[in-house]
């Protein structure tokens, strides 16, 4: 059984919930009606598990993708591995990581079809400093989630999951559009209206969720967002190691995996940021050398780069999209203090939500980030204490450049 540990929402008095108090920079929209009809841009890892979460709330879902087959850029790895961020004391990003690695767990399983593949990973320390880190943070989870033995990490429960299997859960009550990239959208109340590069109109819905990536910046209302471009580039290498774990080190390695060159192990992964995405000798060089056991360069079969897109902060950037210049113009005074004034509540593009700089471990938080603005959607009270939620929301940024003045 998995040691699910989340925060709590708010504290119970009786039958009742009282919800912590937000600042209103972090207020929640209203909730949309369960007829509603919700589009996704993007079909990544975080389109796909948003569009699965709100169909089985009962919204009528389109997902569309500019790509001929949904997965295919960023998380079309063969096969990505499930690894939370570990960390040490109780600081927002490990508690969140920690919370979405369990939900990915409990995601991926409940799906079956061969979509995950439990392994389990081994995380090797670099030196000695990191044995120190090793076993104080073993001391902060339970057993069933990590073990600290012979110097490493053991985390029982990780695996591997298989983006291509779980395209086959799309049925035909779930429309996807592919092959089609949205150039533009509009608000022209109460619809929202998605156009193609010839302002040709794709679709018109009752809310719009944007999940594509950097390509997040294309779009006037979330341009001003501020992402990174991070180029990555993994390496198969030729079935040769009898492993039965997911090693783990400055890099890591894969048990082998299917891919379109045969069974390979998967070497990774490199982090650049820039937008390069051809294929380089020099990326190979580095994943190897990062290997956490050694690995000849004439075992390499070929390999996989994309680019994805990071905040500044690393952490994920889930929400109600805000109306930035209207952030700027209400909000220019809190560098006084939240006391200092009654400040409006945030303003936000009517039922517009942002899903976006998932960074290297989309298929990790993915599953939780759309459970989240599910929630948020919906009314319903989510899983992230306020705290965390606060520290994904997309306006974050403005408010904290503003409270610097």
């Amino acid at each position: 059984m998995l040691c699910l540990i989340l925060n709590n929402y708010g504290s119970k008095k009786g039958n009742s919930t009282i919800v912590n108090p937000s600042p209103p920079w972090f207020n929640r929209p209203a909730p949309l009606a369960i007829s509603s009809h919700i589009a996704i841009i993007g079909g990544g890892i975080a389109g796909v598990s948003m569009a699965l979460h709100l169909k089985k709330q009962g919204y009528k879902v389109t997902l569309i993708e500019k790509k001929q087959r949904l997965m295919s850029g960023a998380s079309g790895n063969p096969g990505a591995i499930l690894e939370p961020f570990l960390g040490l004391g109780k600081s927002i990003e490990k508690e969140f990581y920690r919370t979405a690695y369990l939900y990915a767990l409990e995601f991926y399983k409940k799906m079956g079809r061969g979509v995950f593949k439990n392994c389990g990973l081994v995380k090797t320390a670099q030196d000695k400093q990191e044995i120190t880190r090793f076993k104080k943070i073993s001391d902060q989870y339970c057993e069933d989630i990590l073990t600290f033995k012979n110097d490493t990490l053991f985390l029982p429960q990780s695996g591997i999951v298989k983006p291509d299997k779980m395209i086959d859960l799309i049925d035909e009550s779930f429309q996807v559009i592919l092959n089609t990239t949205v150039d533009e959208i509009k608000y022209n109340a109460p619809f929202w209206s998605l156009f193609d590069q010839d302002k040709k109109t794709i679709l018109t819905c009752d809310a719009l969720i944007v999940c594509n990536s950097y390509n997040i910046l294309k779009f006037e209302q979330t341009n001003p967002l501020s992402l990174d471009q991070v180029s990555g580039q993994i390496s198969y290498i030729k079935n040769h190691l009898d492993l039965k774990n997911i090693l783990s080190g400055s890099g890591y390695l894969t048990p082998a995996i299917k891919t379109d060159v045969g069974m390979v192990h998967i070497c990774g992964a490199t982090f650049d940021k820039n937008d390069v995405i051809a294929i380089t000798k020099e990326a190979h060089l580095e994943n190897l050398q990062k290997s956490p056991i050694d690995i000849d360069n004439n075992m390499i079969v070929g390999g996989r780069r994309k680019i994805r897109a990071m905040s500044p902060d690393h952490l994920p950037i889930v929400g109600p999209a805000p109306i930035f210049h209207r952030y700027m113009s209400d909000y220019q005074q809190i560098h006084h203090g939240i006391g200092h004034k009654k400040f409006p509540n945030a303003a936000y593009y009517e039922n517009l939500f942002i899903c976006t700089a998932l960074g290297a471990r989309g298929f990790v938080t993915a599953p939780l980030l759309a459970k989240y603005l599910s929630a948020v959607i919906t009314g319903n009270e989510p899983d992230l204490d306020q705290r965390t939620s606060n520290a994904l929301h997309p306006g974050r940024f403005i408010i904290r450049k503003l409270s610097k003045k």
